[in-house]
C-alpha cells in the first residue's frame, strides 16, 4: 500500500487568494478533483491525505498551511492540483491549451509519475504541455516529500473548458489517480492489481559494502553509482530479479536481493 499527500490549491471560492477564475472556477473544480482522487485512490488500496486548505488569510498563508499539512508525514509523493490561466481565449480558437505538470526535478518518481498523468489526460482530449521545471513555486520548495504540482487546464481557453465539460470532473480525477498508481487510464484497476503495480520505496540492505547501480538489468551492465547501505532508493518495477530503481537523480537497475520494500 501506497501513501500520498493530495491538495487543492488556493483557498476556497469567494473567499481571499482563491484560485483563478474564467469560464472555470479553478477553487471549485480543483476541490472536486482533489476528493476524487481521494476517493479513488483509497478505493485501489491507497493511503492517502487531504492537505487542503480552507481557511488561509493570504496567498502565503495558504501555502504555508498546504505544506505543513504535507510535512507532516512521510508519504511516496506530495501532489497538488491546480487549474492554470493566461490564454485568454474566451471564444475559442479551435486550439485546446492542455495539461502540465510542475516539479522541481524531472527525475525518478516525479518523472514517472507526472509522464503517465500526463499520457492519460491526452486520451481524454488535453494537448500535452509537458513536464516543467521550476525553483520559483513556493509548494515543490518547501514540502519535505517529493513533489508535483498537476495544472489539469487553462479556466479561460474555450476549448479547454469544452473538453473539460464533456469529460466531467470525475473522469479528469481517474486520470490522475490512475497516473499517481501508473496506471493507464483504460486499464480495471482492482485494489491488488494498484498494490502490485505502483512505485515502491525500497531499502539498501547490503551487509557493509554499497549496492552497485548498472545501466541495464545484467551484471555485464555498466556501473553508473554505488548506493550505500541504509540508502532509501524509488522502486519503479521489477523484472527477472532485478529492479529498476531511482537513487540520488539516477536512475538504473540493481539486484532486489539487496532491496528491502518498505512501502
Amino acid at each position: 500500500m501506497g501513501s500520498y499527500n493530495i491538495s487543492a490549491g488556493h483557498n476556497p471560492p469567494g473567499k481571499v487568494a482563491c484560485g483563478a477564475c474564467g469560464l472555470l472556477d479553478e477553487s471549485r473544480e480543483n476541490r472536486l478533483i482533489t476528493k476524487e482522487v481521494i476517493r479513488l485512490l483509497k478505493s485501489y488500496g491507497q493511503k492517502v491525505y487531504d492537505c487542503t486548505c480552507n481557511n488561509g488569510k493570504s496567498q502565503s498563508d495558504v501555502l504555508k498551511k498546504i505544506v505543513e499539512k504535507c510535512n507532516k508525514r512521510s508519504v511516496i509523493l506530495d501532489i497538488s492540483i491546480h487549474l492554470n490561466s493566461g490564454r485568454n481565449d474566451p471564444k475559442g480558437d479551435q486550439k485546446a491549451a492542455g495539461c502540465e505538470i510542475y516539479c522541481s526535478a524531472d527525475i525518478g518518481i516525479k518523472k514517472e509519475v507526472s509522464k503517465q498523468i500526463r499520457k492519460n489526460m491526452v486520451k481524454l482530449g488535453f494537448p500535452d504541455r509537458g513536464t516543467k521545471t521550476t525553483n520559483n513555486l513556493y509548494y515543490l520548495n518547501h514540502t519535505v516529500n517529493k513533489a508535483i504540482l498537476v495544472e489539469v487546464c487553462f479556466v479561460d481557453d474555450k476549448d479547454d473548458y469544452e473538453i473539460y465539460k464533456k469529460i466531467g470532473y470525475k473522469k479528469i480525477a481517474e486520470a490522475i489517480a490512475k497516473g499517481i498508481i501508473m496506471e493507464d487510464i483504460d486499464n480495471k484497476t482492482s485494489k491488488k492489481a494498484s498494490n502490485e503495480s505502483k512505485i515502491k520505496i525500497g531499502k539498501v540492505i547490503t551487509k557493509k559494502d554499497p549496492l552497485r547501480l548498472r545501466n541495464k538489468a545484467s551484471l555485464m551492465g555498466k556501473i553508473i553509482y554505488r548506493m550505500p547501505k541504509g540508502a532509501k532508493v524509488e522502486v519503479l518495477s521489477e523484472k527477472n530479479k532485478w529492479y529498476k530503481v531511482t537513487y540520488n537523480g539516477r536512475t538504473g537497475y540493481c539486484s532486489s536481493k539487496y532491496i528491502k520494500i518498505l512501502q
